[in-house]
Order: structure tokens, then sequence, then C-alpha cells
């Protein structure tokens, strides 16, 4: 009796697997990588009954990497431009790819094949953004020229990035959000696909003041410049300060002193 049991198990257990269809269980592709890092890509799946044919991974329907179990060795990279394979870490279930470029963004898919008779197949996609990060924070200039009448103009002006950073300004603790203060600036490419884009602000004259430019790059980074404008002792004289300091949430990189030319467009700017 005790043996019948075990061949019925036995038996429940491979019609069980043999009902199960080819499937994919999870595709693992990074939202972002920086420039230069390394990408792992992760293809999970359930074969069932079937017996593996092939795996196959595309980027925007291009395929760069096969995965065949009866070839010698099993594993093939092809060429395409920003994506290389590094083939000693790579198998059925894991691709990693080599230092990353911006043009390793993309679409990546994963298409898992079985062997006759059921010629089954089935995917799953993912898509990366490879980040370039600015090497300095967004700089902040003043702007005697286009302020006029009650306001001072100051300009913020991001560093070159992939993809292009989104500025915003705060003044005393609070994020603009009067269009009338706010003056857009369509992005400046650069070389490389790199981009900087800059954003205008209309600050009231005759008050003391902090603002605050930052600059989003994805969410994988964010840093920010600080001025205080105001006029103090110097007001009689119409002279003005505009000190910079570069922050962010992370350690900060530098630190920018704008005192030279931008307290010489603030001296300028008062002198009516």
């Amino acid at each position: 009796m005790k043996f019948r049991m075990i061949v019925l198990f036995l038996m429940f257990n491979l019609l069980i697997k043999e009902s199960i269809p080819l499937r994919i269980l999870r595709v693992s592709v990074p939202a972002y990588r920086m420039r230069g890092q390394p990408a792992q890509l992760q293809c999970d799946y359930e074969l069932g009954g079937d017996g593996l044919y092939s795996v196959k991974w595309y980027r925007d329907d291009e395929e760069f990497y096969r995965y065949l179990p009866k070839y010698n060795p099993p594993s093939h990279a092809y060429k395409l431009e920003g994506v290389k394979v590094d083939l000693s870490k790579s198998d059925d279930r894991r691709v990693v790819l080599q230092q990353v470029t911006l043009r390793s963004s993309g679409v990546y898919r994963c298409e898992v094949s079985a062997e006759a008779p059921s010629f089954a197949s089935a995917a799953g996609e993912g898509r990366m953004e490879v980040v370039y990060l600015p090497r300095e924070g967004p700089r902040i200039t003043g702007n005697q020229q286009e302020g006029g009448g009650d306001h001072l103009f100051l300009n913020c002006t991001s560093g070159r990035s992939y993809p292009a950073a989104v500025l915003s300004w705060d003044i005393d603790g609070e994020k603009v959000t009067n269009p009338d203060l706010l003056v857009p600036y369509g992005a400046t490419a650069h070389a490389h696909g790199l981009v900087s884009v800059a954003l205008g602000l209309l600050v009231p004259r005759g008050r003391s003041m902090q603002v605050r430019c930052t600059a989003r790059v994805a969410p994988a980074w964010r840093e920010g410049s600080e001025a205080v404008v105001g006029h103090g002792l110097l007001a009689h004289s119409k002279e003005a300060m505009l000190l910079v300091r570069s922050g962010s949430e992370r350690p900060p990189a530098s630190v920018i002193l704008l005192a030279g030319s931008v307290l010489l467009l603030l001296l300028r700017t008062f002198q009516t």
C-alpha cells in the first residue's frame, strides 16, 4: 500500500509539471545606470514539462545575446552599439553588460523558447536609461538687462548631463510656482549627446532673501546652489551682495563662489 501511494504521488507530480506551460516569472532590468557602470539583466522563467531550446535578449528589437544549451559554448553575443556582453558572467538566466554608455539606453526584452513538441515561447521586457551626471552643481548668476523696474533677474544654469536636468527655484524655502516669475529656456546641446538647461527667476528688489536653484537628473541625483540677495548697510550706495555656494543631499562636490563677475553685474544693476 505504501509503495502504491508513492507511485501515485510521483505520477501526480509528473502530470502537474507537464500541465504547466512555459512562462516568464520575472524580467529584471535596472531602470537607471550611470555611464561606465556594469548592468545586470535577469530573466527568470518556468519551463513546466518542456525542454529549453533558447534564451534570446534584444535591445529595441535587435538581438545581442542568445543562449542555446545544446551548443558548445552555449552563450553567444552579437555586436550592437552600446551593448557589450560579459560572456564569462552570463548564462540562460542572467546577462551582464560591461560599462554601459549613453547608447545603451533602450527597451531590453528576454525571449524564452521551448523544444518540440510544444515550441512554446514567452517574453518579458523592461527599459533601462543610462544617466550621465553633471560634474558640478547648478550655477546662479545675476543679469541686470532682463530685470528692470522693481525686479532683479537671476539665472540658473545646469551642468552638462544626460538626460537634461530639471530645474526649480525656491525663495526663502518655498518653491516658486508663479509662471510670471519664471523664465524657461530651451536645452543647449553639447558633445557626446550631453545637454544643459537654464531657468530664469525674477526677484523683487529692495529686500533680503534667500534663493535656491535645484537641479534633478532622473531620480538618481539632485544638487542645489543657494544665493543670498540683500542690501543691508550698502543700500544707500546701491550695492548688493550675491553669495553662492553649492550643496546637495550627497556630500557636496565643490563650493562655488561667484564674488567676482556676479558682484560686478549686481553693482551695475543698482547704479542707476
